[in-house]
Formats: structure tokens, sequence, C-alpha cells
């Protein structure tokens, strides 16, 4: 495939510039439904399915799949976020967070080395947490406009290497990259921002189990990340926190399926675990460990046309009751300024080719109003009643060039 290295240096370069820049999202915890267009519209499952380049992020062995190919695309994230403390005496009432949408680009290339070893490159957003609201909800009374930014990216080159007809393996070098951004954070009046870089890998499989049937696999340890100083400061001056303050991703652990159903329709499907105690300061906050399911169906109408539908549920890992690492703080209330409750998400995308070389992957995305309420009344702002929910909205599109 000719692809200029200089414009592929250019398009990385600019989406991760993008990436970092877009704003944060919360989908399952901070993670994004999906990676790529295409598996976005099967409502996210994609270790099996090699349907962009971009593929590669859920599973670097299928990057044996996609051959020399470049997709670019990008998701508009449209979340509504409030707090309520409207039955809490002293509080600020309903408060919706004025930052309601957020661009996420990102772009992947991949190329054959030979027969049984391709490699890659993908960027893409890291995950993250916003909220902007004009009074901090806080029990006590007003205390002035609060925002809590956490956004990033991530490089991820990649290898795969064949055993065989039926086998691929791969793996990624994960680079991160992480901003978090605070202004009166729980009222305190602190206003501060700092950046980290890390690093990580995941490691991934693609089988060929029988006719029709695929199985894929990965594996990614947490992703090492630098603290957040100012962070640690107020958390262990304010509330005795004694953990490592960086804000990163947690071990992660996926299986996928893809079921080929005649000719014309494939059945896709992820169980994915992500375990946010393996993060300390998601741990200190009361998060649980989240099992998350990915299903989805892929139908090809006609030789350009492929309609897609999906679902992705992972119930919320913020819960009630006095759970955080402090011991005092109702979990609820506790993550206000990064409400990640949504638990249901109900998809719908198309892919169309629009000759031999060029598809174009769209899809959309919208979760249910989820909310959860602080039921326990403790020391310090936090007061019982206080409701936190969020409601999402999201599309997107985006281009994938194959060789042939």
């Amino acid at each position: 495939m000719s692809i200029k290295k200089s414009k592929l240096a250019m398009a990385i370069a600019a989406t991760a510039g993008l990436t970092f820049s877009a704003g944060a999202f919360a989908t399952n915890g901070i993670m994004q439904v999906g990676n790529g267009m295409a598996a976005h519209g099967t409502g996210g499952a994609g270790l099996s399915n090699a349907n962009e380049a971009m593929s590669g992020f859920d599973n670097p062995a299928l990057i044996g799949q996609t051959g020399d190919s470049i997709s670019m695309g990008f998701s508009v994230f449209m979340p509504d976020r409030q707090t309520d403390t409207t039955t809490v005496p002293g509080g600020s009432g309903l408060q919706v967070s004025d930052s309601k949408v957020f661009a996420i680009p990102q772009v992947a290339f991949t190329s054959k080395i030979n027969e049984g070893m391709s490699w890659g490159i993908m960027v893409n957003a890291l995950g993250g947490m916003n909220t902007d609201y004009r009074a901090a909800p806080m029990a006590g009374g007003v205390a002035g406009p609060q925002t809590v930014d956490l956004s990033g990216m991530i490089v991820a080159p990649t290898m795969s290497f064949a055993l065989g007809k039926n086998a691929t393996l791969g793996a990624s070098l994960l680079i991160g990259y992480t901003n978090f951004r605070v202004r009166n954070l729980f009222g305190s009046g602190l206003s501060n921002e700092g950046s980290t870089v890390g690093y990580g890998v995941k490691l991934g499989g693609d089988f060929k189990v029988a006719d029709g049937i695929s199985v894929g696999a990965v594996l990614q340890p947490k992703v090492v990340m630098d603290e957040f100083d100012f962070f640690k400061s107020f958390l262990v001056g304010g509330f005795g926190f004694t953990g490592d303050a960086a804000l990163t991703l947690p071990n992660i652990a996926g299986v996928g399926a893809k079921f080929a159903v005649g000719n014309n329709m494939n059945i896709v499907t992820d169980l994915m675990y992500y375990q946010w105690t393996s993060v300390d300061v998601f741990e200190f906050f009361g998060w649980d460990d989240q099992f998350v399911i990915k299903a989805g169906l892929e139908y090809r109408a006609s030789d350009k046309l492929a309609l897609r539908a999906g679902i992705n549920y992972g119930k919320s890992p913020i819960q009630g009751g006095n759970r955080t690492g402090n011991g005092a703080s109702d979990a609820a209330f506790a993550n206000y300024p990064f409400p990640a409750i949504s638990e249901q998400h109900i998809t719908v995308g198309l892919g169309y080719k629009m000759d031999k070389n060029m598809a174009v992957n769209a899809y959309y995305l919208h979760s249910p109003e989820a909310c959860q309420t602080a039921t326990t009344v403790s020391t310090g702002p936090v007061a019982a009643g206080t409701e936190i929910c969020m409601t999402q909205n999201a599309f997107g599109l985006g281009f994938n060039y194959a060789a042939k």
C-alpha cells in the first residue's frame, strides 16, 4: 500500500493532539464502550471481529487480518451529568454540568510484513471523566464553581504473529499520557492541573476453533502511570489516603467470540473484566470491580452495505453506602465529580463500501438515565439524599482504507 510515511506521521500526530484535548468521557467506568466505529455499532464487541485497522486496539492479534490499511474516525460524546442536593439541608440544589459535548478522534495504521507477521500503530483515547458545575453541590452551602477534567491518550505500537492457519498472537506496547485538571475540588478551593506519562502492555490472541467460529482473548495489566502530586496531597491531608495517586487504567481481561450465521450474518459477543480495585484511587473512592457484557449483530444487506446493532451492559462500579477508603464518605456522593454510573448502552451502526478500497463506518449510542443516591450520613460535606445521575448519547463516523 502506498501511504507516505510523512502523511501518516502527520495524521497520527494531529489525532494524538486532538485526542488529548478532546475532553473526557465515561461509559464502562472510565472506558469507552468500544474501539473503532464498526465495533461501536455492535455494542463494543470486537475481540474477535476485524472490521478496520482500529480493531487492533481491541485485540492486537486482529491486525493479522486487516492487512495494509488505515482508519481514521471521531466520536461526538454528549453526556448529561447532574447532582441533586435538594433534599439535603444547606445543599445547593440541582446542579447540571455545563460541559456537554466532547469530540474523541482516533487513528490506526496496519501493514503486513510477510504472510505470518503484521505491524501497526493506533492512537486512541485513554479514558476519562468530566464535570463542570456552576456551584459545587456540597451539603452545608454553595461552595462556588467546580470543574474536574481527566483526559488523555494512548499510542499503541503493535505486532502480530500467525501460528499456522488457525491461530494468531499479538502484543501492543501502550504509551499513555494523562492530563488532570481541577477547580475548587469538593468545594475545598483546590485548583490545579498536572500531566503524567506511563506505559503498559496488551496481549491478545485470535483463534479459529471451527468453521464460522472464532474466539479472541486479551490480557492487559494495569497501565503504570506517574502520580498527581497535588491530588495525592489533597487526599492525604483531607482524607488520610495512603495509596498511589495515579489515575490510570486497571487490570483488564476479556474473551470474545464471533459466530457466522449463513453467509450474511455475524453474531459477536465479548465478556470484559475491569479490576478497578487494582487502582488505589478508584478503590479509595469505593469502586467495585466490573464485568461488562457486549453483544451485537452484523448483517450484510448487500455487497456494499452492512447493518449493525448491539447492547452493552455492566453494573456500575459505584454503589451507595459507606464504602470509600476513609470509611466516612458515601460512595455515591464521593463520586459526584466523576459519576461513572452508566450501565446500559444500546447501539446501532452501519458500514458502507464506497469502492474496493474505501469503506465508511458509523454508529449511534444511547445510554438511558442511571442514578445513584447517597444513603448514609457521615462526617464532612457528605449527606444522605444526594443523588447523582447520568444520561449519554454519542455518534461516530470513520473511514477505513484497505489496499487490495
